[in-house]
């Protein structure tokens, strides 16, 4: 009696585990996923933090005559750079932008215009490696070296678009780290 229900219990195994394996596996993958997707936007978050650091602690910097990174912005994306911002090879960075803002009563919004040039957004756009994307023959909208950091300093947000791509495939997901800041008093 015991070899007859052997025998048609042969495989019963491989059968559960079809079931619950794939199941498992997807579970195992899944969670791979949302923690090196938290890494990477974790590490993001770092990169602008340092950003945010350097770009307040130089203020106004600019000098053309100087090689690469020359003014406050590249400054800042060559310390990201180093700090995090191409830390994991699942996240890819696409955009730096830095704005100027204007906060009226605790509220934060993005200025118009940049000085007497009437341009639609007061933005520098930047890639990964710190070089302009917008702005007049390689001039940058909200030009480093016309920022107040006198005794009401301007303020300023800080832009990092990245896309994280999956372990397994080619779905790629968009994400974006900002962070709002006052530009620091120079002595």
């Amino acid at each position: 009696m015991s070899r007859r229900r052997r025998r048609r219990s042969s495989g019963q195994g491989l059968v559960e585990f079809g079931i619950v394996g794939g199941l498992l596996f997807f579970l195992i993958f899944s969670v791979m996923n949302a923690g090196f997707y938290l890494y990477g936007a974790n590490a993001m978050q770092y990169a602008a933090d340092i950003g945010v650091a350097t770009i307040a602690a130089e203020g106004n910097y600019e000098n053309n005559l100087a090689a690469f990174p020359n003014n406050a912005d590249t400054i800042a994306i060559t310390r990201m750079d180093s700090d995090g911002l191409n830390s994991t090879p699942l996240v890819t960075v696409t955009e730096v932008d830095i704005y100027k803002q204007n906060v009226v009563a605790g509220v934060f919004s993005n200025v118009s215009t940049c000085g007497t040039s009437g341009t639609t957004l007061c933005e520098n756009i930047y890639n990964a490696a710190g070089v302009l994307q917008n702005g007049v023959s390689g001039v940058a909208l909200w030009d480093p070296s016309t920022r107040n950091v006198g005794n009401s300093p301007d303020y300023a947000k800080l832009v990092i678009k990245f896309s994280y791509t999956l372990l397994i495939g080619k779905t790629t997901f968009n994400s974006t780290t900002f962070n709002l800041f006052r530009l620091e008093p120079q002595t």
